[in-house]
């Protein structure tokens, strides 16, 4: 949602190519200088030189450049990051351990994200009945259940709309550690039987033998993945529903409407993205009423994390693919499916920031 015009790239280039050449700070900076009147958002000239230079491992001198944006939320939470860690590095893997999720889970942004996900999936469970007789295990399949909390909290709605008696839900996730929570607090919270069987791999490459013990659960009357699929490129998204369309006739996308997928390193569309997404995103963790232990424990594993790695890495090298309502859409027709408007569930500026997209394939 956050784009630059043509005119925008194309003056911001400038400042690629002075960091590229590896010429001294002071001659970068006249650049920004030059480059400042062209944009809309002026500041940006300062924020784009910094994340370059950042990524080049010249850290006082970025220190220096994002300093002149201070008052830019990215801007002022990666000055505090880069002061603490003196590197443009990731701490850790995202997630791995499940304590910076469930900071996050305490913002605004999570809880309206939260109340959206569970209001559209209750209207589509109110649309589309489930495949199963009541005296019998319902089975839905969660990408990324976090810490089972929102999972809880739509099955309990759906529990109450057919009166079902138990409930298996199947569970994907790269980290043992949030399976775990995961099942423990569905078990724990959903108000009938529920079973759980918890799959530890990431989605795009599960395996064979994965696959034919998820098979052993069908039918399954939905999958949910809430923000949880853009840790692929376009190119591994499309096979991935393709395979998703094979185990259920109905996918619901929870995801951020971000352009962190095809834009390539360094270039200018990229990093605006990033500075203004991240910087939307972590607004909500700086409110918070946590100490300031949790709060970096938040931010550094967490959007800090993803967004060093955005910048820094080659495209094929990414953890995270971020991706627009429209290029989903052009996605999921390419996988076959049919696809719905998009619902917003958070929004910025007007736009969605998060948004609900239901993809079906027309088999019922």
């Amino acid at each position: 949602m956050f784009f630059l015009k043509e005119s925008e790239i194309k003056h911001l280039y400038s400042i690629k190519d002075a960091t590229d050449n590896g010429i001294i700070f002071d001659e970068i900076l006249k650049v920004c200088e030059h480059v400042k009147p062209q944009l809309a958002d002026k500041g940006f000239a300062y924020t784009y030189a910094a994340c370059l230079l950042a990524s080049k491992d010249r850290i006082d001198e970025s220190l220096k450049m994002f300093s002149l944006n201070k008052e830019d939320t990215f801007c002022s939470i990666m000055t505090d990051y880069l002061k603490d860690v003196g590197a443009f590095v990731m701490p850790g893997k995202v997630f791995e351990s499940a304590a910076p999720y469930d900071i996050y889970i305490q913002t605004e942004l999570y809880k309206k994200h939260q109340a959206g996900t569970v209001k559209n999936i209750l209207n589509f469970a109110k649309k589309n009945n489930h495949p199963q007789q009541s005296d019998t295990p319902v089975t839905i399949m969660d990408i990324g259940p976090g810490n089972g909390v929102l999972t809880a909290q739509f099955v309990n709605k759906i529990v109450k709309l057919y009166k079902l008696k138990s409930i298996r839900i199947i569970f994907i996730d790269p980290f043992e550690d949030m399976l775990k929570t995961a099942s423990e607090n569905c078990k724990k919270n959903i108000d009938i039987e529920c079973k759980t069987i918890s799959i530890c791999c990431k989605i795009q490459e599960i395996t064979n033998e994965q696959i034919e013990i998820i098979k052993k659960s069908t039918p399954i009357w939905f999958i949910n993945a809430a923000i949880s699929v853009h840790h692929m490129p376009k190119e591994e998204k499309i096979p991935m529903l393709k395979l998703m369309k094979e185990l259920s006739p109905n996918f619901i996308l929870t995801e951020v409407n971000w352009n962190h997928d095809l834009p390539e390193k360094d270039s200018p569309e990229l990093i605006y993205s990033v500075a203004n997404s991240y910087g939307t995103f972590s607004k909500g963790i700086l409110e918070l009423s946590v100490s300031e232990e949790d709060r970096k424990l938040c931010l550094y594993h967490f959007p800090i994390a993803e967004a060093i790695n955005i910048i820094k890495q080659e495209r094929p090298a990414r953890i995270d693919y971020h991706t627009t309502i429209e290029e989903w859409q052009n996605i999921g027709h390419e996988a076959g499916y049919e696809v719905s408007d998009p619902i917003t569930t958070f929004p910025c500026k007007g736009k969605p920031f998060v948004f609900v997209m239901e993809f079906n394939s027309g088999i019922r």
